[in-house]
């Protein structure tokens, strides 16, 4: 299988998602990291960019993979992910720590304190204080561009009963960045799906404490998933 990776919202296109992509290809799995537009750059990047972008990137980026296909994405990556497998035919979607909605109550008021506070610091997406040090994300974003990631937000539980390929999703115990990915996962249309919980890890599940248990995760459902559909 063919898989593309996707990251999230200020993520690092590369590094965000840790041991993954390694344990993927040792398993036998072709492996893509687009870079959404505005991303690994600089923040002010986000600026030109708007939530039909990234769509469009991603499904660009999924299109160019031979057959057969699967997606796997973290956070709004998880989103897009949503969106490709609603859109096209997917062999296997997994879903890391959807960003279903934001924990900040501040989140729905972008439109209003863009103005007057122009960017943010980083979310607390990391629980251990050393991987926090080297955490690879952008360290602060602008305001305005949470604007493009709540339109896509919005849009998505419409596109989650679509889904029919199987699916995973995974959800961080000590989580301080998004909300829903309980309901997220109620809303996915697909007939065989798994739901998994790593209690010791924040939202960026791949740079914290059980990052290579959830790397591990991933990679076996995918190849059981593989597997059930030969």
């Amino acid at each position: 299988m063919h898989l593309l990776l996707l990251h999230g919202f200020t993520s690092h296109p590369v590094l965000t998602l840790g041991p993954l992509p390694e344990r993927l290809k040792e398993a036998g799995f072709a492996v893509s990291q687009p870079a959404l537009p505005g991303h690994g750059t600089r923040p002010e990047d986000l600026l030109k960019v708007r939530f039909q972008d990234w769509l469009l990137a991603a499904e660009r980026a999924y299109l160019e993979l031979p057959e057969p296909r699967g997606v796997v994405g973290l956070s709004m990556g998880g989103l897009l992910a949503a969106h490709l497998a609603a859109r096209h035919p997917t062999k296997a979607l997994v879903a890391l720590a959807p960003a279903f909605a934001l924990k900040n109550p501040l989140a729905p008021l972008a439109p209003y304190l863009h103005r007057l506070i122009p960017r943010f610091p980083g979310p607390p997406s990391i629980e251990d204080p050393e991987l926090r040090r080297q955490n690879p994300n952008y360290p602060y974003f602008p305001t305005r561009a949470v604007l493009e990631l709540l339109a896509l937000m919005r849009m998505t539980p419409e596109v989650l009963p679509q889904v029919k390929a199987p699916a995973l999703v995974v959800a961080a115990g000590k989580e301080r960045v998004v909300k829903g990915v309980d309901r997220y996962f109620a809303l996915l249309g697909s007939p065989k799906k798994d739901y998994l919980v790593f209690p010791e890890s924040g939202h960026d599940l791949l740079l914290d404490r059980d990052r290579e248990a959830v790397a591990r995760a991933v990679r076996d459902w995918l190849i059981a998933s593989d597997n059930y559909l030969q």
